[in-house]
C-alpha cells in the first residue's frame, strides 16, 4: 500500500497504491499455535463454513437425484452455513483492506481536508459496525424462541454471526488503525490485478 508517512492514515490509499490490491512485497512472521488462531480466525470459521455449504449441498443434491428421498436439512444447513461465511469473511476483509473505497476525490484532497474525511469515515464505520452489533445482538436473543423450520435450531444460529461479526470487525478495525498489518501469503492470494 505504497509508503505512507507518519501522518499517512492506514485505511486511505496512498497515490501510488492500486485499488483493492493486497499489499504482498512483505511476510510477515508466521505466528504459532493459539496466537496463529487468533490471528486467522475469521479465515478458519469461514473456511469450515465453506466446507459445511459444499457438503450439504452435494448431499442434498445426491439424495435428490440419487435416491427417493431428499434430504431435507440439506438446504437448511447451507443456509445457516452461508451466513457463517458471509459474515466472517467479511470479518477477514476488514484485516486485509479488501472491501472497495472510492478514493477519486479523497486523492485530490489536500492533507488537512483529507484527514477530516478520513476521521469521519472512520467515525461512520465503527459506528455502523456498533449498530450492527446491538441490533444483531437484539435480533439474536429474539430469535431464540424461534426453531428452523426443519432441524428445530434456534434462528439465533442463523442470526447470531451478525453481531459476533460485527464485534470482530471493530476489533480488527481498530487494530488496522493502530497499525497492524496483516499480509496474504502469495500462495494463497486470488489477486487478479
Amino acid at each position: 500500500m505504497g509508503s505512507p508517512d507518519s501522518t499517512q492514515d492506514p485505511l486511505i490509499p496512498t497515490s501510488d497504491s492500486r485499488a483493492g490490491t493486497p499489499d504482498l512485497r512483505g511476510k510477515a512472521p508466521e505466528p504459532r499455535g493459539i496466537r496463529w488462531v487468533v490471528d486467522q480466525f475469521e479465515e478458519i470459521i469461514a473456511s469450515a463454513a465453506v466446507v459445511v455449504v459444499i457438503l450439504s449441498v452435494s448431499w442434498g443434491v445426491l439424495s435428490r437425484y440419487v435416491t427417493a428421498q431428499p434430504a431435507a436439512w440439506a438446504g437448511e444447513i447451507a443456509t445457516l452455513a452461508f451466513a457463517w461465511v458471509v459474515f466472517f469473511g467479511a470479518a477477514a476483509c476488514v484485516k486485509y483492506h479488501m472491501h472497495p473505497s472510492i478514493d477519486l476525490l479523497i486523492n485530490r484532497l489536500s492533507a488537512v481536508p483529507r484527514h477530516i474525511v478520513a476521521f469521519l469515515n472512520h467515525a461512520l464505520v465503527l459506528g455502523f459496525c456498533g449498530f450492527m452489533v446491538w441490533f444483531g445482538t437484539r435480533f439474536a436473543i429474539d430469535a431464540w424462541d424461534s426453531p428452523s423450520a426443519v432441524l428445530q435450531v434456534p434462528l439465533t444460529w442463523l442470526y447470531g454471526p451478525v453481531a459476533f461479526c460485527f464485534a470482530l470487525m471493530i476489533v480488527r478495525y481498530l487494530q488496522v488503525l493502530a497499525g497492524r498489518v496483516w499480509h496474504i501469503d502469495e500462495d494463497r492470494a486470488t489477486n487478479a490485478a
